[in-house]
């Protein structure tokens, strides 16, 4: 039976060729088998379903489109009982919905996002090549990794909301690392942790402003990576140096005009190699883009100047592998938008405990797998695999 949901679903994709899968993948371990690994809170008196089964058998549920407690349970419920059976939950016992929510709510919410999002690495590491606006293939040279955070609007904790910070690859819309900011703090402190255990090496971290602190530039670089950090309001005296740099006498290094969306956008970007005493760790180069946008509807034009720094130095890259980073760091806030508009990730009835993140993560693991064999619009996989489930069964070789 294959191992990998990457061989065995790129076949059920008649618009994405995929040819040449590297071998190892068939040497990763199931989903079942990963999520199995999550500590389980029930007690062992009384347990009728198996852990990792059960939640993959739910990450398939999501992977068709459900975006409840009772459609994942009713997903489960149209299984055939046999089949059911062989995935370890027994054949002639109903889930019910209230059950896989206690569930849930008590996992261990680091525990899976660190089993999932391994998983994901895991398959991104071996997957074909893909490029995306120009950078390098994954794998080659340097690769965009976005950090950017998300509040649970439907969730409800003695404190507030849950708020999940993330890093998410750019060329494969995978995310690799997750975790949940801390009641009453923000996403700052949460930046260390997140990115700790990742290997840094060819990576670039892009954020937002936000982030443009000091201890997470030198947190990146001692770990062998490099940052693209946007620079606004919150770091004044940077701010007001990167303004002061002569942009008028620097040469245009990347231009893009681009139409959609009912909008025209033109990008320009000039780069100015830093001056002695820029005031922010390992700067290497400033960036200044220049964003001319004009609504068709409307016909109405903004404008709106960027600055940022980074600690790649001149040459390392191209100049529109440059631009691209820049752009390639919104593929987190399109992550977000699917989850929100595909999934209904806002209006989620799931409050209690750790289900919210817990969803999330399901949420964030459907779409990797979906990017990962090749699908590029995210409601159409999930139609897909509503009406074909016995394609999305083959995640768990049950059937060939």
């Amino acid at each position: 039976m294959p191992s990998s949901p990457i061989d065995v679903l790129a076949r059920h994709l008649e618009h994405v060729t995929i040819t040449n899968l590297p071998t190892d993948l068939l040497d990763l371990p199931t989903l079942a088998e990963v999520l199995d690994t999550v500590p389980d809170p029930r007690s062992r008196r009384g347990r009728r379903y198996r852990l990792g089964p059960l939640l993959a058998l739910s990450l398939l549920a999501v992977l068709g489109g459900a975006t409840s407690l009772a459609k994942i349970a009713r997903f489960i419920a149209g299984y055939d009982p046999d089949l059911r059976a062989r995935a370890g939950l027994p054949g002639t016992v109903r889930l019910a919905a209230s059950t896989l929510g206690r569930l849930l709510a008590r996992l261990d919410g680091d525990a899976f996002d660190t089993a999932t999002c391994t998983y994901l690495a895991s398959l991104t590491d071996c997957a074909p090549p893909a490029t995306a606006d120009g950078l390098p293939c994954a794998g080659t040279e340097l690769t965009g990794l976005a950090v950017d955070g998300k509040t649970l609007r439907g969730s409800r904790t003695p404190d507030g909301t849950v708020h999940l910070l993330a890093a998410t690859r750019h060329d494969t819309q995978t995310v690799v690392a997750q975790r949940q900011v801390e009641a009453k703090s923000n996403e700052i402190p949460t930046f260390t942790p997140l990115l700790f255990e990742l290997d840094l090496t060819g990576l670039v971290i892009t954020a937002d402003a936000l982030h443009t602190q000091h201890a997470h530039a030198q947190q990146i670089v001692q770990a062998q990576g490099h940052y693209l950090f946007i620079v606004k309001g919150n770091q004044p005296t940077l701010l007001n140096r990167l303004k002061a740099l002569p942009w008028r006498e620097a040469i245009l290094n990347d231009r893009t005009d681009e139409t959609g969306h009912g909008r025209r956008e033109i990008r320009r970007m000039k780069i100015c190699t830093v001056r002695p005493h820029l005031p922010f760790p390992h700067a290497a180069q400033a960036i200044q883009v220049k964003r001319r946008r004009t609504d068709h509807k409307t016909g109405k034009t903004t404008i709106v100047t960027i600055y940022a720094v980074t600690s790649l130095p001149p040459g390392r890259i191209t100049h529109a592998q440059l631009a691209a980073l820049i752009r390639g760091h919104w593929s987190i806030e399109a992550l977000h938008h699917i989850r929100d508009v595909t999934y209904r990730e806002d209006a989620s009835r799931v409050r209690t405990g750790t289900a919210p993140r817990i969803m999330a993560s399901l949420r964030n693991l459907a779409i990797g797998l979906a990017r990962l064999i090749g699908w590029t619009n995210i409601a159409a996989a999930t139609d897909h695999y509503r009406s074909h489930p016995a394609d999305g069964l083959q995640l768990l070789g049950f059937t060939t």
